[in-house]
């Protein structure tokens, strides 16, 4: 099964408007006017911010269908960014241009190869001693084991939204391996329970009828 991830895109009810909250800590580290990569902008939640923010924005996707609700919701906002599909693994960008990259519920949508393949490109991107802060799923997740697994710990999901895409569940053993390029790096877990009411991620057949269910992810900030 192939991963379509135009299906992600489909339904404006299940995509996120809000920016994470590592996005806005990301803000308040760089400088203003700085050259900022979304690297997997999805519909444009963390554009918008980051062009509100005053930024030079560039962002891309493998969506299509991503891309185009990110540039109608940009103009609707009045906003500008510079946007492009590519694949993660190959970033059509030079070496050292970007003051700061961020990758949110995006990197580990591929398999571990993929993702190590996707953070060199981005450290090969990014300008010396530029951040670049991201978030990956962990393996305590509730998610964990659903699907078919393709590798240890990386599942392609049957059913909803997510269907047919892959999704890599971490621990913090692989990521130090992944950015150890960087000079620097902090990695911090972040939990939630699971809400059944969330209209994004809840009302999950998979994970209503497990005990005190959580959703585990990696908070990962690094420095070239």
């Amino acid at each position: 099964m192939c991963a379509d991830w135009n299906e992600l895109f489909l339904d404006p009810t299940k995509i996120i408007r809000d920016p994470d909250p590592l996005v806005q800590q990301f803000c308040d580290l760089v400088r203003p006017k700085s050259k900022i990569f979304d690297l997997g902008c999805g519909a444009g939640r963390h554009l918008i911010y980051l062009a509100r923010r005053g930024f030079i924005v560039f962002g891309g996707d493998i969506a299509p269908v991503g891309l185009t609700q990110s540039r109608l919701w940009l103009n609707l906002e009045g906003l500008n960014a510079e946007l492009t599909r590519f694949s993660m693994m190959a970033l059509p960008y030079s070496q050292n241009c970007f003051d700061g990259i961020i990758s949110i519920g995006v990197l580990n949508h591929a398999t571990l190869a993929e993702t190590t393949l996707a953070i060199a490109e981005a450290h090969r991107i990014l300008k010396d001693k530029g951040p670049f802060f991201f978030i990956l799923i962990g393996r305590k997740d509730a998610r964990c084991g659903d699907g078919d697994e393709i590798e240890p710990f990386t599942f392609i999901v049957r059913h909803g939204i997510e269907a047919g895409v892959p999704h890599h569940y971490y621990v913090p053993e692989e990521i130090e391996r992944m950015v150890s390029p960087f000079s620097k790096f902090e990695i911090e877990e972040r939990r939630k329970p699971y809400n059944d009411e969330d209209p994004v991620f809840g009302n999950d057949a998979r994970i209503r009828a497990r005990k005190d269910p959580i959703f585990q992810h990696w908070v990962v900030r690094c420095w070239k």
